[in-house]
């Protein structure tokens, strides 16, 4: 199972299963991270294998949804911009939250339903939910670039990534909703 993200800019790239966090579980940060960037996520579970996906057929590979949150360590040891360091940062284990239960693909693009992500009570991002074509050309896109197998996961950054602002010496907590329902609920530590 591999986890492909769509960047905010259009890129493509994959995070490995070791950085999969679905249960909420809190999240301990080796010493040697200095700070996070975040990114909000729509993704959606692969249902179907496939490649070069065409759109007129997206809506048959997938069979659920769900948003998710994307952490993106700075380590100490050099400077962020590097992409050996960012291919790094995407390895670090625990540290892509797409939690389950997934929803329907049909609750997206409906009116009232939102996605808000807090730290420590204060709201980070909100967005209402997205058409499903917003997901459905991020999945033919990723599979033009990688054959995609059932149980993969493909995300969309919502938003670029963005510095999370975390108070040193005490726990941060992450909450995020979605329908109203609880999809994120953890600390970092």
């Amino acid at each position: 199972m591999n986890i492909i993200v769509q960047s905010a800019s259009g890129h493509i790239f994959a995070r490995p299963d070791t950085s999969w966090e679905k249960d909420n579980e809190d999240l301990y940060l080796p010493e040697m991270v200095k700070s996070l960037d975040f990114c909000p996520v729509l993704f959606a579970r692969v249902s179907k294998p496939g490649r070069s996906i065409g759109s007129a057929f997206a809506s048959r590979y997938y069979d659920a949804i769900g948003f998710g949150l994307m952490l993106y360590p700075h380590f100490e040891d050099g400077d962020s911009q590097n992409p050996e360091l960012f291919a790094q940062s995407l390895c670090l284990d625990h540290c892509s939250f797409l939690p389950y239960p997934l929803y329907n693909p049909i609750t997206l693009g409906q009116p009232g339903n939102e996605f808000l992500l807090k730290l420590n009570s204060t709201e980070l991002f909100r967005c209402s939910a997205p058409d499903r074509n917003f997901i459905e050309e991020t999945l033919c896109r990723a599979s033009r670039f990688c054959y995609l197998r059932v149980g993969d996961i493909v995300a969309a950054d919502l938003v670029p990534r963005r510095p999370l602002e975390l108070l040193q010496g005490s726990e941060q907590h992450i909450m995020a909703l979605y329908c109203e329902n609880t999809v994120l609920d953890f600390y970092i530590k």
